[in-house]
């Protein structure tokens, strides 16, 4: 019988190859809602989506922090919650000991620790009254940039911002994707800025009204560097929050958010 050895390594590389070739192809973890519950002084949430993965290691978990399951007040972004999580399958997550007040934005983020992929989902605990609303983000790449075009309405007149290279106190955007771990980390943000939220990377305002912000990308502050991956890539899960020009609240208050997977 012949050896086959260079043929029988040839099919295992091949074989290889498949089997990463299909790993890259898996489709990423998709939220498709969070639904949350009041119980006492906290709220208890079910995430429901797709393919988020094995139960991770550590999980279940009380009064923990884990990368693979983040819960994000957005007036104290990106300040991460401590939580439990009671429960995990591919299609579902439990989660109690959240904390926010009735009407608080949240972000929960779901990390697939096989895939090394985010995804993101942004809403309120509860009805929200006299906050804006965010009807649609569309995303464009151009370039080195990609232009955010924001719909929906009560975002108010436009700020002093508009037309500059800037922070902001009324717009905040956040990659959950950072590329310098690998696509497996903590977000990053850019525009809003203040003693809970500052990565100090900049965006370029081109209009705002109430009922469109547009965005030409990140600006030049720390934009690719500065100690951080402060770059987005096609497929990211990614975040705007917004807050009225007409709000002082310092991103403390009366803020909404939502989230999308940019285009490839």
């Amino acid at each position: 019988m012949r050896n086959d050895i260079p043929g029988r390594a040839a099919l295992f590389c091949a074989a290889l190859a498949a089997a990463a070739s299909s790993a890259q192809a898996a489709p990423p973890p998709h939220i498709a809602n969070v639904t949350f519950t009041q119980t006492g002084q906290t709220w208890s949430a079910t995430v429901s989506g797709l393919h988020f993965g094995p139960t991770p290691g550590g999980i279940p978990c009380n009064n923990c922090a884990p990368m693979q399951m983040q819960v994000y007040n957005l007036a104290s972004l990106p300040a991460q919650q401590s939580i439990n999580v009671t429960g995990w399958s591919d299609t579902s997550i439990t989660l109690t000991g959240i904390a926010a007040a009735p009407g608080d934005a949240m972000q929960v983020a779901v990390y697939n620790a096989t895939q090394g992929n985010a995804a993101a989902w942004g809403g309120h605990v509860s009805h929200a009254s006299h906050v804006p609303h965010i009807a649609s983000i569309v995303a464009v790449p151009h370039g080195r940039k990609t232009i955010f075009t924001i719909n929906g309405s009560g975002f108010g007149p436009a700020p002093p911002q508009v037309g500059q290279d800037t922070t902001s106190p009324f717009l905040i955007l956040t990659d959950f994707n950072n590329h310098e771990q690998n696509g497996f980390g903590f977000p990053w943000s850019g525009g809003f800025c203040n003693a809970n939220d500052c990565n100090q990377v900049t965006v370029n305002y081109t209009s705002w009204n109430d009922s469109q912000v547009v965005i030409s990308g990140y600006g030049a502050a720390r934009y690719g560097g500065g100690g951080g991956d402060w770059t987005i890539h096609p497929h990211d899960a990614f975040c705007v929050g917004i807050w009225s020009s007409n709000n002082q609240g310092d991103g403390t208050t009366g803020g909404t958010t939502k989230c999308i997977r940019l285009p490839k």
